[in-house]
């Protein structure tokens, strides 16, 4: 199998257009995704150890 060059990528610019953007924009979703998953397991966390605090 040939191993693609940066030529290759040169010769077809239209194909790679929006791709800086799109990866850009992803990057964003998961940033905010993990931001918010991180926030939830704190609460969690804290909502544990205060009912474990209570029956013990």
């Amino acid at each position: 199998m040939d191993k693609q060059g940066s030529r290759e990528i040169a010769a077809f610019p239209e194909l790679f257009d929006g791709l800086e953007q799109f990866i850009e924009e992803q990057a964003s979703g998961i940033k905010r995704t993990s931001g918010i998953v991180c926030v939830v397991a704190m609460a969690c966390g804290a909502l544990l150890f205060y009912s474990l605090e209570k029956l013990g």
